[in-house]
């Protein structure tokens, strides 16, 4: 069974913890007794509204306080990964703080992956129970874990949510059914591994990825931080709670502050503008993809949305464009973030960026977190040169669960190599430019698929574009422009975007030589574009005209 450092580890060097613990509210506690000391200031305020269910800080606390004695009936104890795949509902979040009341390890599984991937999760991490919904979107979670355990030798127990009883699972209202009061709590220093996160990798196994508490209360300090976000606010849960964009800003966060979350399930934008509108919203963040959708809802008008102050956006390319549209037609603020499942929310713009800098750039670095550009030797370069990017910060991870990764990610002076590429001007803002290996060599030239995308969302019948490369005998890699038509937009030929990209005087290398319009782009549950799928789908077909 897989061993996680208990206290800091080789991962997490002490000089580095220093150098945390001299600033800010660093290190942070387990999110269990951050939930105790809520309770202990604003019992009655309304944590977390889901459907029907609307429970003050209170109430939640009193169920995770059951559900944590409940798992402790069944084995659970300190150390024990404990998996859970659920959606974003209520009882997720009192799952991942009733694992840590325990002291044992949340482990959350974004709920689009499949027998294969949860499989080698359960396997790698070791998990000895693992938490599903009975049916959900049609897809039956009960079969799946039924499969996992076949294969990975440590669960010993499935757990169903929302579901009744069968095939020898138990339910999660049977775990809740304890009612001896309040579960002993687990101390735990606050640089042990209290989570693992799975990166949703495009071509590989997903990366298994350790955090701290000290690590996620660094990422929710840094959220409320940038955001202006305070008790008053309410969030919307339009992400999926088992990626650590969902338990950071929407489990410790609001247990941190005092705020409330909305919970959407499922992604609906109609759904989402209703609850935005009856919930009085303040934050409406998401992926480009999210927002876009809110945006061509069904209905949407400024007023309905008024309550909107901030809707940041990130985990995926974003458009420029998109910034603009968001901050005129929400009237609220708007601006991208960067970071990754290793160190989320590196950069970020803020409430109070020059609107142009929240448009054409990715922040500037988050409190207590550092950036530096860097050419292929590891050398910095200079203000405005393109380069690799590689960041630390109190919010970084402390290692991956395979500890043969960790040495081609990170430099021997502990830096996280992120495989991005990006420059960063005079003043510290940071702009993205794409992946380092997200490039097309067209005739031994490199072209960034990200500059190209955004030229491609000018085009007024263009919603959404992804841009790959797909082998051709002349020039090695030929642009294959993949896009999303707007409602009701007429048809687009490859001439007319071609003659839309000169005008825009693109040099010619950059122009697509392949158009494919489809209904929806393939993405992952963060939002990220599935590559991969389009240049497998598209690799072999001869460019239209």
């Amino acid at each position: 069974m897989t061993k996680f450092p208990m206290s800091f580890s080789p991962y997490l060097p002490a000089d580095r913890i220093a150098r945390h613990e001299g600033a800010g509210e660093w290190p942070c506690p387990g999110v269990s007794e951050l939930l105790r000391r809520r309770v202990a200031e604003t019992p009655s305020r309304v944590y977390i509204v889901d459907g029907d269910a609307r429970l003050t800080f209170a109430e939640f606390a009193s169920r995770a306080n059951r559900l944590a004695a409940g798992l402790r009936r069944i084995g659970v104890g300190a150390g024990d990964v404990i998996s859970w795949q659920l959606p974003s509902w209520w009882e997720a979040a009192a799952v991942d703080v009733a694992i840590d009341t325990l002291g044992a390890i949340s482990n959350p599984i974004i709920p689009i992956y499949r027998e294969r991937e949860v499989t080698f999760i359960a396997r790698q991490a070791g998990a000895r129970v693992l938490l599903v919904p009975g049916r959900f979107r049609s897809f039956d979670y009960r079969e799946l874990a039924r499969t996992v355990q076949r294969e990975a030798a440590a669960l010993e127990h499935v757990v169903v949510v929302r579901d009744a009883p069968g095939m020898g699972m138990m339910t999660f209202e049977s775990l809740l059914d304890d009612t001896t009061g309040e579960p002993p709590r687990a101390e735990r220093p606050p640089h042990a591994v209290s989570g693992l996160f799975y990166t949703s990798g495009t071509t590989a196994e997903p990366k298994g990825v350790m955090h701290t508490a000290s690590t996620l209360g660094a990422f929710a300090r840094n959220n409320a931080t940038v955001g202006g976000t305070g008790p008053d606010d309410v969030s919307l849960l339009q992400f999926p709670l088992t990626h650590i964009g969902g338990v950071g800003p929407f489990i410790v966060l609001p247990i941190l502050i005092g705020s409330r979350v909305v919970c959407l399930d499922v992604w609906d934008p109609e759904r989402a503008l209703a609850l935005i509108e009856r919930e009085g919203v303040t934050s409406a963040g998401g992926p480009p993809a999210i927002l876009q959708g809110l945006l061509n809802a069904k209905g949407f008008s400024s007023e309905r949305a008024r309550s909107v102050r901030t809707a940041g956006t990130g985990a995926a390319d974003v458009p420029p464009e998109l910034i603009r549209e968001v901050r005129r037609r929400f009237a609220a603020v708007s601006f991208r973030s960067y970071g990754l499942t290793e160190c989320p929310m590196l950069t970020s713009g803020t409430r109070t960026d020059p609107e142009d800098r929240c448009v054409h750039t990715d922040g500037r670095p988050t409190p207590g977190c550092q950036v530096r550009i860097v050419d292929e030797s590891g050398c910095p370069v200079a203000p405005g040169v393109e380069g690799e990017i590689e960041a630390t910060g109190p919010q970084m991870c402390v290692g991956y669960v395979d500890p043969a990764l960790n040495d081609a990610a990170f430099t021997d002076d502990g830096w996280l190599r992120t495989g991005d590429l990006g420059v960063m001007d005079a003043d510290g803002y940071v702009r993205v430019t794409g992946r380092k290996k997200d490039i097309i060599i067209r005739k031994g030239e490199n072209l960034s698929a990200k500059a190209i995308e955004d030229v491609l969302y000018e085009h007024p019948s263009i919603a959404d574009a992804s841009v790959v490369g797909v082998p051709d005998a002349a020039s090695g890699e030929r642009v294959c422009a993949c896009v999303v038509l707007r409602a009701g937009a007429p048809p687009l030929k490859l001439a007319e975007l071609r003659a839309f990209m000169e005008r825009k005087q693109v040099m010619r290398q950059k122009i697509p030589e392949q158009l494919e319009i489809l209904p929806e782009l393939p993405r992952n549950a963060t939002g990220k574009v599935l590559k991969y799928v389009l240049r497998e789908r598209f690799g072999r077909r001869a460019p239209a005209s």
